[in-house]
């Protein structure tokens, strides 16, 4: 669990949840730049060419529902390890349990950030390719 003090807040504890959530962020990370580069390309080639490409518009999309799965996949998980830890210890507090809990929904919580993003882009860069093919 992050333990935080007061005056600890924004982009230290969105540093410190990402560590805590565990290897399942950086794969959620990685699906998520896959989004946004094929998103800025898809742009520049829109912008710059006359011409416009649909290839590879649905990867975005895909990213975006792999970044999802992933988080929760995370959670499942993670809720697991904690289970079997729980169930192998004696005695143990409902803090430990409840930061554990917590900790648990940090992948969620940015797959469905990555998630959001992601279809926002996919879907702005499909109407502008279908105005720009009109």
């Amino acid at each position: 669990m992050i333990e935080l003090d007061k005056t600890e807040t924004g982009f230290r504890y969105m540093l410190k949840a990402y560590h805590e959530g565990g290897p399942f962020m950086h794969w959620i990370s990685i699906f998520g730049l896959l989004a946004i580069g094929i998103a800025v390309w898809k742009i520049f080639e829109i912008v710059t060419k006359k011409q416009v490409n649909t290839r590879l518009v649905g990867l975005i999309k895909m990213s975006a529902s792999l970044a999802l799965a992933t988080g929760l996949l995370s959670q499942i998980v993670g809720i697991v390890q904690a289970l079997e830890a729980i169930k192998a210890a004696a005695d143990i507090s409902p803090q430990i349990v409840m930061g554990g809990a917590i900790v648990s929904f940090y992948a969620p919580i940015w797959g469905f950030m990555v998630f959001i993003v992601s279809l926002i882009l996919f879907y702005v860069i499909k109407e502008v390719i279908k105005a720009r093919m009109n």
